[in-house]
């Protein structure tokens, strides 16, 4: 299994022409199946990216939408006008319009349930959290991934609106953890993290330097062009 990020707010590896951009996506090649897990925001960076790492656009075969922000889904219509034969797994909350609209352009699935994607690839099926927007919080929904290797599970979250305590939940109901990729947004809750030996934190996490000295034998900075294999 191996996980390439291609789309981060900041650049991990030094190859000339990636780009960093607001938003997060990743490239999760397994024995079965080569899946992206979001498309950030803007498709022709996204697109150009994947094509310095040296991945070939038409052997993607399915796109894993964590939920429905356009930092998150932005690039999915590009990825789409280049690819047509791509699966694409969104949330049942997605918006009447917007499932329309994709459905026109792939074979969709609606996830609601936490279900088995492909052989060793979990989702944790809609989550419910909540964003804090002014005075008011507003309800969302989002789905994380669970990638079954033989060092323990992989969790890999888009921005972890819904709790990384209710992600790690229904990953322990699987399995040992070995890993955390991924967007924690406002994460505080420190302790969770303290039995899982790699964390790799993205994307709109607010408290990277607090993680860092919390866990810094298990810390290790995301950004475009990182890569785990396992």
């Amino acid at each position: 299994m191996k996980i390439t990020i291609l789309y981060d707010n900041k650049i991990a590896k030094d190859i000339k022409g990636l780009k960093a951009g607001w938003g997060f996506s990743c490239f999760i090649q397994t024995k079965e199946k080569n899946i992206l897990f979001d498309t950030g925001w803007d498709g022709d960076m996204l697109v150009s990216n994947i094509q310095i790492l040296g991945i070939d656009l038409q052997e993607i075969d399915s796109v894993i939408l964590s939920h429905n922000h356009w930092d998150h889904c932005g690039g999915l219509a590009r990825l789409l006008n280049l690819n047509p034969n791509l699966k694409t797994y969104i949330l049942y909350s997605f918006s009447k319009h917007q499932k329309e609209e994709i459905k026109k352009r792939s074979d969709t699935y609606e996830i609601r349930k936490s279900s088995e994607i492909c052989s060793g690839v979990f989702t944790t099926g809609e989550i419910e959290g909540s964003l804090p927007i002014g005075k008011t919080r507003i309800s969302i929904k989002e789905q994380s991934l669970i990638i079954s290797t033989i060092k323990g599970l992989v969790v890999i979250t888009g921005c972890a609106h819904s709790g990384i305590n209710e992600i790690l939940n229904s990953a322990n109901k699987l399995g040992e953890i070995y890993a955390l990729l991924g967007g924690f947004h406002d994460f505080e809750e420190y302790s969770l993290l303290k039995d899982i030996p790699l964390i790799v934190p993205t994307h709109c996490t607010k408290n990277k330097r607090k993680i860092f000295s919390s866990f810094p034998k298990n810390y290790v900075e995301g950004g475009v062009g990182y890569q785990l294999s396992i």
